[in-house]
């Protein structure tokens, strides 16, 4: 499987079946370059990503879980990070570790 983010710099991640290796495209060269090698996500993360303003679907466990997120009994709280577009999101937990959530909310649609 692949994973393509594009920004300031073009990134994809490759996977054969066996581990997950990061490549950076070199412009200059107009090629992929292996910048991260064998990739594991982070057995413990400070970040969660989630649309807040859909907060109102979300399971009531969820919910829980990421007010925990905001408000833990004890230590920090982990760092609110959402971009909007998933593969970014779960780019960013890949490599810092965390949770990426992305709701789907069914709604009627309506015709005024």
């Amino acid at each position: 499987s692949v994973v393509s983010t594009q920004s300031t710099g073009c990134m994809m991640v490759l996977s054969t079946g066996n581990g997950v290796n990061g490549f950076t495209l070199d412009p200059s060269i107009g090629e992929f370059i292996l910048t991260a090698g064998n990739m594991t996500i982070p057995a413990k993360g400070k970040i969660y990503s989630t649309n807040e303003g859909n907060a109102q679907y979300l399971d009531s466990k969820l919910q829980k879980y990421l007010n925990d997120c905001k408000f833990p009994k004890s230590g920090k709280p982990k760092a609110a990070r959402y971009v909007g577009s998933m593969v970014a999101d779960v780019h960013r937990t890949i490599c810092y570790g965390g949770v990426s959530c992305t709701q789907l909310i069914l709604q009627p649609l309506t015709v005024n």
